[in-house]
């Protein structure tokens, strides 16, 4: 291989590497929070979707959280980010925003106001949301700020499985790379689904 190719491949796992440090922490904080309360899911905790803070104080709580910032995605994440194919990705308005130590930036733009089941669900209309919907950008602020690279779209479900849907994620896998996607379906699941490789 010529030492471009190596050194984008170098990257790309470097990006997976720090998505998978944020994928993993998701998952043992919810753990942790559910024993520490003698809790079934993260829905019978003070984490609850019926608190209004519960996203902000299950960030705070449980990382090393070095800036809030509250409703604002800036300084948090990039003035703009791009889709891999160069057209612009508008994240959605988040409801609170942190930067964490290990560099990456966390944006939970939804919370589900279930109080136990780990997930909404109704077939006719496959509301399969998690208990949180965050975008996550795995090195903050540094480029390249693209979809898909080191930003991805996640949902964390109250039993601390995290994924982009509980039923399985096969299917967003082929939204990887599409200019329609809405939240940015799509790359975490390919990732995941290759063996935590970004061969794209």
């Amino acid at each position: 291989m010529t030492l471009p190719t190596l050194v984008k491949n170098h990257q790309r796992q470097v990006y997976v590497t720090q998505l998978q440090k944020v994928v993993n922490e998701l998952s043992q904080a919810t753990e942790k929070a559910i024993q520490e309360n003698n809790a079934i899911s993260l829905g019978e905790t003070k984490y609850s979707g019926l608190n209004a803070n519960g996203a902000r104080d299950f960030l705070n709580d449980n990382f090393k959280v070095v800036q809030n910032c509250n409703t604002d995605l800036t300084p948090c994440f990039a003035d703009s980010y791009k889709r891999l194919d160069g057209s612009v990705f508008t994240l959605e308005n988040p409801i609170t925003v942190v930067s964490l130590a290990s560099g990456a930036s966390i944006s939970v733009f939804e919370q589900s106001n279930m109080k136990f089941n780990p997930y909404d669900w109704e077939p006719s209309l496959y509301l399969d949301h998690g208990y949180y919907q965050l975008q996550v950008d795995v090195n903050g602020v540094q480029g390249p700020n693209i979809l898909g690279r080191d930003l991805f779209y996640m949902e964390l479900y109250s039993d601390g499985k995290v994924g982009e849907s509980y039923i399985g994620d096969d299917w967003h896998a082929d939204y990887c790379g599409e200019t329609d996607q809405s939240y940015g379906f799509g790359c975490l699941s390919k990732i995941m689904q290759d063996g935590w490789k970004m061969d794209y």
